[in-house]
């Protein structure tokens, strides 16, 4: 009797554990969701006089210039929202959808939208695989097919700034948050709702979590919200604050108020009690400058204290608290210890653990090791470290570099260096000519051109001109355009000082008879440039499709058919062939 009753209770406790897992699993489920990504430009806006179309990436006309503004949601795929004129009846804009054969869509609701974000992930503006419709005066959400992901229940329907994927919907004047999914992340019972703003390179903003609101007689009361929809903190402050520098999604950081008070909590805990005027975050040196009484001091993420708040102010140099009180500075380490060296205000730490770089109380840089001896010492206004020996310096304006011995391996004659992201190349700039030096991490120049610009691609580096343009790779090594575009059949020539092109086997195609040319671009289309002008020549039949009519100041237009790339800051992509305009410059 007592075998089977201990197996009955190993079996429940497994029933148990299975029961906890599934519902785990179902709750992840339900806010998992995918971001579309757009693997390939198949659409893009055409501007022509004022008025907006949509051409493909052949450069035809799939929706003619007509109406007051284009939207293309995901420029993969056919789905174009057409802005016509103002309705002053119902203070809206009249939009239309169609596809890429003229065709509408969606016509059974009232209104078709796209849905505008703001994230830092993606350049594309709007929602890419979701739309809001209306219908009887209510907002939901379909995809792309038509398919309705909710019913329409919401006065209003917006995305979440910094949050893509995830959308703010009214209901009943109280706001709440869905995902594409149409899954209920919190309830709409808030008056208020913004994203935490926390992001790292792993999960991207998915585990960003919810500040919400709730009005009060006192007035608004915040709380927090995890990704998942659980409420971590109540609506009980008059102010909240995740500390976001704090990258650790089980243990949250936030400073909170509570009638005027700020204290800082760990998840629910209380690390420092609601007594502080101001509580700020250092993230380069992962401490908390308090206020009390209109003293400042510093306590550590526990909360223990580093320094007492007894301050006019505090700054940091680097590894150095700067205390000030009265006319004097009062130095401490990271640990509060005392300084006893006063003349240097600011210690900083490199990528080389041998290396510090100091300032003084003139504001001079100098190295010292990790011993304290200094072993540069030179009259700079500035310095950074750069990678092994060597270190970015400026004095009187210009800037250069030095090793460690103090010599200099590239000359005080440049307005700014600095590395370009994710390489090894060192990019000199120097702002009166317009002149970009090229370094390779040994301090080798490797390329040079004047008016120049610099682009960056997935696998390159562009250095271009009004006269001249050269790839490179990463770590510095000249390019063959064959190399940079191993699917195109012609590549950009220059012969005795005018451009052409030649084909794999440098066999010449295009005759050498312009100023200037661009590569063929993913959509088998190059710019020409003759007499100051720029025009299409077309990868297919080597056929000009455009004579050079277009006055372009940028060094390397883009062109789909016969039309030119506007820039312009939303990320949508348009392309004009309107002769009055300045191409890249809208």
């Amino acid at each position: 009797m007592k075998g089977k009753m201990k197996w009955l209770i190993i079996g429940i406790i497994m029933i148990a554990i299975i029961v906890v897992v599934v519902l785990v699993i179902i709750n992840e489920t339900k806010f998992a969701y995918k971001i579309e990504e757009v693997k390939e430009i198949n659409y893009v806006t055409l501007v022509k006089e004022g008025k907006y179309g949509v051409i493909d990436k052949a450069g035809n006309i799939i929706i003619e210039p007509t109406y007051n503004g284009i939207q293309i949601p995901n420029p993969s795929k056919p789905v174009f929202i057409c802005i016509g004129e103002y309705d002053k009846e119902n203070k809206e804009y009249d939009t239309k959808a169609f596809n890429d054969k003229g065709e509408p869509l969606f016509g059974e609701y009232d209104r078709i939208e796209a849905i505008l974000v703001e994230t830092n992930i993606e350049k594309t503006p709007y929602e890419k695989s979701t739309l809001a419709y209306r219908k009887d005066g209510k907002y939901g959400l379909i995809n792309f097919e038509g398919k309705v992901i909710t019913e329409p229940i919401y006065e209003e329907i917006t995305s979440m700034r910094y949050k893509e994927g995830t959308f703010i919907v009214k209901q009943e004047e109280k706001l709440g948050v869905i995902n594409l999914k149409g899954k209920q992340v919190i309830k709409p019972e808030y008056e208020t709702i913004t994203s935490d703003n926390y992001y790292n390179e792993k999960t991207k903003n998915k585990t960003t979590g919810f500040i919400v609101s709730q009005k009060t007689e006192s007035g608004y009361r915040y709380g927090y919200i995890n990704h998942r929809g659980k409420m971590i903190l109540n609506t009980e402050f008059t102010e909240l604050e995740r500390i976001t520098g704090i990258s650790n999604e089980k243990e949250l950081y936030f400073i909170a108020f509570k009638e005027g008070q700020a204290g800082l909590l760990r998840n629910k805990k209380v690390v420092l009690n609601y007594e502080y005027e101001d509580i700020q975050y250092s993230s380069l040196n992962d401490v908390f400058v308090v206020q009390r009484n209109g003293k400042q001091g510093v306590v550590s993420r526990k909360g223990e204290t580093i320094v007492n708040a007894e301050y006019d102010t505090i700054t940091f140099g680097g590894m150095y608290i700067n205390a000030k009180k009265g006319n004097t500075i009062h130095l401490f380490d990271l640990n509060g210890t005392s300084i006893e060296n006063k003349e240097v205000i600011s210690k900083t730490a490199t990528e080389n653990p041998n290396y510090f770089i100091t300032v003084d109380t003139n504001d001079i840089y100098a190295v010292v090791d990790s011993e304290g001896k200094t072993v540069i010492d030179n009259d700079y206004n500035y310095m950074e470290y750069l990678q092994g020996d060597y270190f970015i310096v400026a004095k009187d304006g210009k800037n250069g570099i030095i090793d460690i011995s103090g010599k200099s391996v590239v000359d005080l004659a440049y307005t700014s260096i600095f590395r370009l992201n994710d390489t090894q190349i060192l990019q000199a700039e120097k702002i009166e000519t317009k002149t970009i030096d090229l370094y390779s991490s040994n301090m080798h120049k490797i390329a040079s051109q004047d008016n120049a610009t610099i682009t960056t691609g997935e696998n390159y580096i562009l250095l271009s001109s009004d006269k001249d343009f050269a790839y490179y790779d990463f770590s510095g090594n000249k390019l063959e355009a064959k190399e940079v575009f191993p699917n195109n059949q012609l590549f950009a020539k220059k012969i005795n000082d005018k451009w052409g092109f030649v084909d794999k086997s440098g066999n010449v195609v295009v005759q050498n008879e312009y100023e200037m040319v661009t590569e063929f671009n993913q959509y088998g289309f190059a710019g020409i440039k003759k007499d100051g002008k720029w025009g299409v020549i077309a990868q297919a039949d080597h056929k000009v499709i455009q004579e050079p009519i277009y006055e372009i100041e940028w060094t390397q237009p883009n062109f789909i058919g016969k039309y030119y790339r506007i820039r312009n800051l939303n990320g949508n992509e348009r392309y004009s062939d309107d002769v009055s305009k300045d191409g890249e410059k809208e």
